[in-house]
């Protein structure tokens, strides 16, 4: 050991070329794991031993720099003591030839202390710790990298598909990270992976993650796998970009596709195709499919088109309420005066107790909620629809329903609507809805085969009660 000393730091030139050689060493043999396991370690046990070595390369780093600069850490006479040979001054006392060195009290007095052993050990570690801390800031955050995704991207690249569907599961529990070349790489890899296993959980993480470079693999999946695509057209919708909707709204016509129409409405909704005709033929296809007719409405009313104004109001009289409740947020989303009407009708033939199911995009486990309709009372979800109209006859029919409902939310919501209704009156912010539904009233009273008037009612868009549709005074009191 004491010729290993002298060897390795026997002289102030040995020292420096010592500490250079194991920097040297240990950044460049990390560089080196850095990239292998990055790009291909295959077997997560010996990407855990690279890690490890890397890691006692480092350790050997901050020794080595630590003894090298002993005498400016410690004291001048550090390296000194450091190469003394013990076991030949020992033998030298035992045999009374030992020389008494006269700066030996000078020495013992500078290294004395029972903590200089904490010291050095002290110094080791922060010098370890440094070397292991800069090479990791070098790789732009290795351990992070290799904690995850890191692992469970060498777990994807192994053989054994176990091995692959244990990784893909490693992925998809965590899923807040920035995906990279080699996560992108490996995960449209498994897309195409034979265990249809770990290629639907790969299909999930595509489209969690929103990796745009997999919507032409996805296709491709959906066409040539039948089993995986209703997960193929789900993950499409999630990555969403222009890729995605070519993808899909070329999958809209393909047999395999249209086997799975409840994940093609969604996917078409997801993407916001506006494929009005394939998603028409999807709802009025699912007449005893309740899920599937809800996809179709649902991702018809998220194209928000006027010309589906009679297609969502006729979505208000289907028998699931869910689908109800999508097709009345739809409403509110076209933002049309003529929303009224249907919405109306609807809200005085609601149960006051009806509460609108909680629907969700159905995902893999561990993948982000993507909410169709909220649980939220039907009567509160056809308010903020009949809200968006800004009808002026609300501000007559909100006080003539106000006791229709028992619900805190819903009635609190109705005074608001009408108070803001009020003041939108009062600014004059009103009129042109009002010269609006006076002109539509002329037109159809013109059309009648009698000439006789029209009936006024809120169905045809006309004023009703003599209240301030027809320019008249709207009520103050009895306020909602």
């Amino acid at each position: 050991m004491h010729r290993l000393r002298l060897a390795l730091f026997g002289t102030a030139a040995r020292r420096w070329l010592t500490l250079a050689a194991s920097v040297v060493v240990f950044y460049g043999a990390g560089f080196a794991i850095h990239r292998y396991i990055d790009t291909t370690a295959g077997s997560p046990g010996g990407s855990f031993v690279l890690v490890a070595l890397w890691v006692a390369l480092g350790a050997l780093a901050g020794l080595c720099s630590t003894i090298a600069l002993g005498d400016w850490l410690f004291h001048r006479g550090f390296s000194r003591e450091f190469l003394k040979d013990e076991m030949a001054e020992l033998d030298a006392r035992i045999s009374g030839t030992a020389v008494e060195d006269a700066d030996d009290d000078e020495l013992a007095l500078a290294t004395a202390g029972r903590d200089a052993g904490i010291r050095f050990g002290l110094y080791f570690l922060l010098l370890a710790a440094a070397h292991v801390l800069i090479a990791d800031s070098l790789s732009d955050g290795f351990f992070a990298r290799y904690s995850h995704p890191g692992v469970a991207v060498v777990h994807m690249r192994s053989d054994d598909p176990k091995v692959r569907r244990e990784g893909m599961n490693m992925l998809a529990t965590r899923l807040d990270f920035a995906v990279t070349p080699q996560v992108e790489e490996v995960v449209l890899e498994s897309l195409g992976d034979p265990d249809e296993g770990v290629a639907a959980r790969a299909a999930f993480v595509a489209g969690a993650l929103e990796i745009d470079g997999a919507a032409a693999t996805l296709a491709d999946l959906i066409r040539e796998r039948e089993a995986l695509a209703f997960t193929g057209l789900i993950a499409l919708g999630q990555i969403g970009g222009e890729q995605a909707r070519v993808a899909v709204r070329a999958l809209a016509d393909e047999p395999t596709a249209r086997a799975e129409p409840q994940a093609l409405a969604l996917a078409l909704g997801l993407l916001e195709v506006p494929a009005i005709a394939r998603l028409k033929a999807i709802r009025d296809a699912a007449a005893d499919d309740e899920e599937t007719r809800l996809a179709a409405v649902w991702a018809l009313a998220r194209l928000e088109d006027p010309r589906l104004l009679d297609d969502l109001a006729a979505s208000l009289k289907d028998p699931s309420l869910a689908i109800r409740c999508a097709a009345a947020t739809g409403l509110r989303d076209l933002v049309l005066l003529e929303s009224y009407a249907p919405l109306r009708e609807a809200f005085e033939a609601a149960d006051p107790e009806a509460v609108c199911p909680e629907k969700n995009v159905p995902v893999q486990e561990g993948g982000r909620t993507l909410r169709m309709v909220p649980q939220r009372n039907y009567m509160l979800t056809l308010l903020h629809g009949l809200a968006s109209t800004d009808h002026p006859e609300l501000l007559i029919w909100l006080v003539k329903r106000q006791d229709d409902t028992e619900d805190y939310k819903t009635r609190t919501f109705m005074k608001k609507v009408w108070e803001e209704l009020k003041q939108k009156e009062k600014d004059g912010r009103l009129n042109h809805l009002k010269r609006k539904l006076a002109l539509q009233s002329a037109q159809q009273k013109a059309l009648r085969p009698d000439g006789g008037p029209a009936d006024g009612g809120a169905a045809d868009g006309g004023p009703a009660d003599g209240g301030a549709a027809a320019g008249g005074p709207s009520p103050d009191g009895g306020a909602p």
